[in-house]
Protein backbone atom coordinates (compact mmCIF):
# COMPACT_ATOMS: atom_id res chain seq x y z
CA UNK A 1 0.00 0.00 0.00
CA UNK A 2 1.36 3.09 -0.84
CA UNK A 3 0.65 6.12 0.65
CA UNK A 4 0.09 8.82 -1.75
CA UNK A 5 -1.95 6.08 -4.11
CA UNK A 6 -4.59 5.83 -1.40
CA UNK A 7 -4.79 9.91 -0.57
CA UNK A 8 -5.26 10.29 -4.43
CA UNK A 9 -7.78 7.23 -4.23
CA UNK A 10 -9.60 9.18 -1.46
CA UNK A 11 -9.47 12.23 -3.35
CA UNK A 12 -11.12 10.45 -6.28
CA UNK A 13 -13.84 9.35 -4.42
CA UNK A 14 -14.41 12.30 -2.63
CA UNK A 15 -14.57 14.19 -6.02
CA UNK A 16 -17.96 12.39 -7.06
CA UNK A 17 -19.46 14.63 -4.52
CA UNK A 18 -20.77 17.41 -6.31
CA UNK A 19 -19.86 21.08 -5.58
CA UNK A 20 -17.25 19.33 -2.91
CA UNK A 21 -13.55 20.99 -3.37
CA UNK A 22 -11.01 18.22 -2.61
CA UNK A 23 -7.68 17.77 -1.24
CA UNK A 24 -5.14 14.56 -1.06
CA UNK A 25 -2.79 17.22 1.06
CA UNK A 26 -3.54 19.41 3.39
CA UNK A 27 -3.82 22.63 1.85
CA UNK A 28 -2.44 26.51 3.23
CA UNK A 29 -5.73 27.66 2.96
CA UNK A 30 -9.39 26.56 2.21
CA UNK A 31 -12.61 26.86 0.44
CA UNK A 32 -15.77 25.48 2.10
CA UNK A 33 -17.26 23.19 1.33
CA UNK A 34 -14.24 21.41 0.81
CA UNK A 35 -13.00 17.69 2.09
CA UNK A 36 -9.24 17.09 3.79
CA UNK A 37 -7.58 14.17 3.08
CA UNK A 38 -5.19 13.67 6.06
CA UNK A 39 -1.87 11.96 6.61
CA UNK A 40 -2.09 8.21 6.70
CA UNK A 41 -1.33 5.94 10.54
CA UNK A 42 0.07 2.75 9.60
CA UNK A 43 0.54 -0.45 11.51
CA UNK A 44 2.61 -2.98 9.63
CA UNK A 45 2.67 -6.86 9.56
CA UNK A 46 -0.48 -7.13 11.03
CA UNK A 47 -0.67 -10.81 8.83
CA UNK A 48 2.55 -12.90 8.79
CA UNK A 49 5.40 -10.45 7.45
CA UNK A 50 4.51 -8.15 5.47
CA UNK A 51 1.34 -10.01 4.43
CA UNK A 52 -1.31 -7.29 4.96
CA UNK A 53 -0.77 -3.82 6.57
CA UNK A 54 -3.45 -1.54 8.43
CA UNK A 55 -3.75 2.29 7.98
CA UNK A 56 -6.25 4.94 9.26
CA UNK A 57 -6.89 7.96 8.00
CA UNK A 58 -9.05 11.31 8.73
CA UNK A 59 -11.03 12.86 6.32
CA UNK A 60 -11.91 16.23 7.44
CA UNK A 61 -15.27 17.56 5.55
CA UNK A 62 -15.58 21.45 6.33
CA UNK A 63 -18.20 23.52 5.79
CA UNK A 64 -18.96 27.81 5.90
CA UNK A 65 -20.83 29.37 8.74
CA UNK A 66 -22.96 31.41 6.93
CA UNK A 67 -25.52 30.41 9.24
CA UNK A 68 -25.46 27.62 11.61
CA UNK A 69 -28.84 26.00 9.92
CA UNK A 70 -27.30 26.12 6.80
CA UNK A 71 -24.12 24.90 7.62
CA UNK A 72 -25.24 22.09 10.07
CA UNK A 73 -28.11 21.48 7.16
CA UNK A 74 -24.85 20.66 4.58
CA UNK A 75 -23.25 18.55 7.24
CA UNK A 76 -25.75 16.61 7.48
CA UNK A 77 -26.26 15.83 3.91
CA UNK A 78 -22.39 14.79 3.78
CA UNK A 79 -22.66 12.73 7.50
CA UNK A 80 -25.80 10.88 5.78
CA UNK A 81 -25.45 6.50 4.63
CA UNK A 82 -26.62 7.05 1.84
CA UNK A 83 -27.49 8.97 -1.26
CA UNK A 84 -25.52 11.63 -3.69
CA UNK A 85 -23.96 13.50 -0.91
CA UNK A 86 -22.89 11.24 1.57
CA UNK A 87 -19.29 10.89 2.35
CA UNK A 88 -19.35 7.05 3.15
CA UNK A 89 -21.00 5.89 -0.05
CA UNK A 90 -18.84 7.72 -1.71
CA UNK A 91 -15.77 6.61 -0.55
CA UNK A 92 -17.31 3.14 -0.26
CA UNK A 93 -18.23 3.23 -3.97
CA UNK A 94 -14.67 1.59 -4.33
CA UNK A 95 -13.53 0.16 -1.13
CA UNK A 96 -10.26 -1.02 -3.29
CA UNK A 97 -9.12 3.06 -4.60
CA UNK A 98 -8.10 1.72 -7.75
CA UNK A 99 -6.49 -1.21 -6.69
CA UNK A 100 -4.66 1.04 -4.12
CA UNK A 101 -6.05 -1.55 -1.28
CA UNK A 102 -7.89 -4.56 -0.72
CA UNK A 103 -10.43 -2.96 1.16
CA UNK A 104 -11.31 -0.29 3.48
CA UNK A 105 -14.29 1.04 5.71
CA UNK A 106 -15.70 4.25 6.75
CA UNK A 107 -15.89 3.62 10.85
CA UNK A 108 -17.32 6.81 12.14
CA UNK A 109 -17.45 10.51 12.08
CA UNK A 110 -16.73 13.09 14.45
CA UNK A 111 -18.23 16.85 14.82
CA UNK A 112 -16.19 19.46 15.63
CA UNK A 113 -15.10 22.99 14.51
CA UNK A 114 -11.83 23.35 11.51
CA UNK A 115 -10.10 27.17 12.22
CA UNK A 116 -8.00 28.75 8.92
CA UNK A 117 -6.76 32.37 8.57
CA UNK A 118 -8.57 33.22 11.74
CA UNK A 119 -12.09 32.04 10.57
CA UNK A 120 -13.95 29.21 12.54
CA UNK A 121 -15.64 26.72 10.08
CA UNK A 122 -18.29 23.85 11.17
CA UNK A 123 -16.89 19.96 10.32
CA UNK A 124 -16.94 16.73 10.94
CA UNK A 125 -14.12 14.25 10.74
CA UNK A 126 -14.36 10.74 9.31
CA UNK A 127 -12.52 8.13 10.51
CA UNK A 128 -11.39 5.72 7.73
CA UNK A 129 -9.75 2.25 8.26
CA UNK A 130 -7.88 0.93 5.01
CA UNK A 131 -6.25 -2.99 4.70
CA UNK A 132 -3.67 -3.61 1.67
Amino acid sequence: MIPSQVRDGLKTRLQTISGLRCYDLIPDQINPPTAIVGQLDFTFDIDNARGLDLANVDVIVIVQRFSERAGQNRLDAYLAGSGAGSIKAAIEGDRTLGGACQTLRVTSAESGSYESNGQIFLSYRYRITIYG
